[in-house]
């Protein structure tokens, strides 16, 4: 285990885009840019790669790459949180132990699912073996998506596998599925950390959440809404926070495509290209819309590039 050993992970975890040339073929000159772009910019930690990453297109191969280079370009600055959903048990352990090899200091995965959604019984057991792999905390990914666990369920996980015991929450109603397991679940979750972009950020804060996890595209505004919250200044941080709002409509609409955008204008990345299939393109109105929600927000940017 690498020296990020905090009593709690806290703060914005940036998820970077894994960033593609026009032939979709990784581009590693651009994922290195995006991964030290994710640190300056004030994420306070480094999650990669995940859904927000494409990480469902990736091979094994490349993800092994993003790993090696994920904690090669971060160098222990901030904490490492290592994407290893998988379509089976051990597809996903064998990934946790290449991560921890790595040296990342956390693993975060959804229980496998393919075909059909796994049954309690079986997500019960994936902990497990995932925690029997290594000796890094194990962080549920709990979605909509995969198999969605009742705050009972998270509770009784954290309570009683060793290593899991961080959650990311994002089903319907999350902050109220928040509330209901930091109520039973008492200090065998170390934490929950929202997703969905930070849309919710300052209700989730006021919840008792110690963070969030959204694409890292601009973590430099998120970390700065996150550390109004932390030094008790609710209302700078609601009035960035109300700022955002017409980009994360935009978010809401084209996902991976608008990250990449942000990214692309903001001289991080050489293209904002999606891989196939289910490529999502932005047409000349979608683009004409961009120019002015980002000048919107000029003021607010560490990294003007655009």
């Amino acid at each position: 285990m690498t020296n990020n050993s905090p009593d709690q992970y806290r703060g914005i975890y940036g998820i970077p885009a894994t960033p593609f040339k026009e032939d979709e073929t990784l581009d590693i000159r651009s994922l290195e840019s995006v991964l030290e772009f994710s640190v300056e910019n004030g994420c306070h930690g480094i999650v990669m790669p995940v859904m927000a990453s494409e990480y469902q297109s990736l091979t094994d191969t490349e993800r092994r790459q993003v790993f090696d280079l994920t904690t090669k370009v971060v160098a222990n600055r901030i904490p490492t949180v290592a994407g290893v959903s998988g379509i089976s048990n051990i597809h996903s352990i064998e990934l946790a132990k290449y991560a921890q090899g790595a040296g990342f200091d956390s693993v975060i995965a959804m229980p496998p699912f393919n075909i059909s959604k796994p049954s309690t019984t079986e997500v019960l057991e994936f902990f497990q073996l995932l925690s029997d792999a290594v000796d890094i905390p194990i962080w549920i990914q709990n979605h909509s998506l995969g198999a969605p666990l009742s705050a009972k369920q998270l509770a009784d996980l954290c309570e009683n596998i060793e290593n899991v015991s961080y959650i990311k929450e994002e089903t319907v109603f999350a902050g109220q599925l928040t509330t209901a397991l930091l109520d039973q679940a008492g200090d065998s979750v170390k934490g929950v950390m929202g997703g969905m972009g930070c849309k919710f950020l300052v209700s989730e804060y006021n919840r008792g959440m110690c963070g969030n996890m959204p694409a890292s595209h601009f973590g430099d505004i998120h970390s700065k809404i996150w550390n109004f919250l932390e030094a008790g200044d609710e209302a700078s941080a609601r009035e960035i926070h109300t700022r955002m709002a017409p980009l994360n409509n935009y978010e809401s609409l084209y996902g991976m495509r608008a990250f990449k955008e942000v990214l692309y204008r903001r001289g991080v990345i050489t293209s904002p290209t999606t891989r196939s299939p289910g490529k999502k393109h932005l047409d000349k109105y979608d683009l004409a819309e961009y120019d002015m929600l980002l000048a919107s927000i000029d003021d607010l940017l560490i990294w003007k590039a655009f």
